[in-house]
């Protein structure tokens, strides 16, 4: 075979495979940058209770409705059913709490019966309503030391029931931080329900519209 055209089909072949292996890449480039890549998840930016109670202007967020022994409320969804029922009194009771700030919601019932046995331990005549508010305040204040009370006033018009509140502060005698107790007991056609709202004395001065929104929603 002439030399000539040898060297001439080496060429050729040579030149036919840089076109393949050029149109191979060129096809490649555009197969990763002209069709569009999933997106990768964005992460989940977590937010701690506190910092979402200060993102609503310390309001506590996201009310969702609850019932309880024939009653329904409202109640920031931060709280959790919490089995810690060392505070309360009543055999029926519901307790939740948001442990991250130390924070706990209670509601109890005392029915007719109950109410009755707790006023016959006052010698004056009272209400069942004041009954069980005020022996629930006198046993309050003996289990904190020191500890400072407000005036007994009746619950605010916004409240659809009687009721009479008070606010307890003081430290527990196992030397704990201050707590500071918002209680309010309303009469719910002869039952008295008892409401609190606990944590810490130092931060539940900008939690006290909290608490009267939770007992303003409260009905039957």
């Amino acid at each position: 075979m002439d030399s000539s055209l040898f060297s001439k089909r080496i060429k050729l072949y040579i030149r036919s495979v840089k076109i393949q292996i050029l149109f191979s890449l060129v096809l490649a480039s555009f197969l990763l940058t002209g069709c569009p890549r999933d997106e990768e998840p964005t992460a989940a930016v977590y937010m701690s209770d506190l910092e979402r109670i200060q993102k609503n202007n310390m309001d506590l967020p996201n009310s969702q409705r609850f019932t309880f022994s024939g009653i329904r409320y409202r109640l920031s969804n931060l709280f959790l059913q919490s089995y810690y029922s060392d505070f309360v009194l009543a055999e029926d009771f519901e307790v939740k709490s948001i442990d991250e700030l130390n924070l706990y919601f209670s509601i109890e019932r005392f029915n007719d019966v109950e109410a009755e046995g707790i006023r016959y331990q006052f010698d004056n005549e009272i209400s069942l309503l004041d009954a069980v508010h005020d022996n629930y305040a006198i046993k309050r204040n003996a289990s904190l030391e020191e500890a400072t009370i407000s005036i007994k006033k009746a619950v605010p018009e916004s409240v659809g029931f009687p009721g009479v509140m008070q606010t307890i502060s003081g430290e527990n005698y196992s030397g704990l931080a201050a707590n500071t107790y918002f209680m309010a007991s309303l009469d719910i056609n002869g039952e008295i329900y008892v409401v609190q709202l606990i944590g810490k004395e130092e931060n539940m001065g900008y939690l006290y519209d909290d608490f009267i929104e939770i007992i303003s929603s409260i009905y039957q």
